[in-house]
């Protein structure tokens, strides 16, 4: 399942089930699952959960009108390009129409980055990329293949049992020096 699809159930809850094993980073909870896909094990119910989220923003830059300009001059450029082709391919006799597009599109590229900036200018002067992290990830199972998702992806299926000696051990007594 992917965040653009629905639940199989419709529902929009956190998964049930044994967590049977946390690890640092999404690469290696999707190895795990692999794994256990790979063994021929029943791995629908399955879970990759991350835990602890956190927004990371990250600064690329100051914006300059020089940066702001040179932005909206490529992304409109890009824009009109597509839009060319796309006449392009469908009315080929439309040569000229293609190579205006991407002029266009540049023109009215700088000239809507520059209008944005203006307007939020006094809010946000830099540039930044957002992005969601997670300080583990867990892979959640149902109670019914916990044990055999446990096993296969090498870690124990139960809590190792814990031992308590038959007597609480001594300290020996302290000697005392003889002169």
């Amino acid at each position: 399942m992917t965040i653009l699809q629905p639940s199989d159930r419709g529902e929009q809850r956190l998964p049930d089930g044994i967590v049977v094993a946390s690890f640092p980073t999404y690469a290696e909870a999707q190895a795990a699952v692999n794994r256990l896909s790979e063994s021929d094990a029943d791995i629908r119910g399955l879970a990759i959960v991350g835990n602890d989220l956190k927004l990371v923003e990250r600064v690329m830059g100051r914006l300059t009108w020089g940066r702001v300009a040179l932005n909206g001059l490529l992304r409109g450029l890009m824009f009109g390009v597509f839009f060319g082709l796309a006449i392009y391919l469908l009315m080929p006799e439309s040569l000229q129409s293609a190579f205006i597009l991407p002029l266009l599109g540049a023109a009215m590229g700088i000239l809507l980055a520059i209008v944005t900036h203006a307007m939020t200018r006094k809010r946000r002067e830099f540039s930044s990329v957002q992005q969601v992290m997670a300080a583990r990830y867990d892979v959640v199972a149902p109670q019914g293949i916990a044990g055999r998702a446990m096993h296969v992806i090498g870690q124990r299926s139960a809590p190792a049992p814990v031992t308590t000696p038959a007597e609480a051990p001594v300290a020996p007594a302290p000697e005392t020096p003889q002169a």
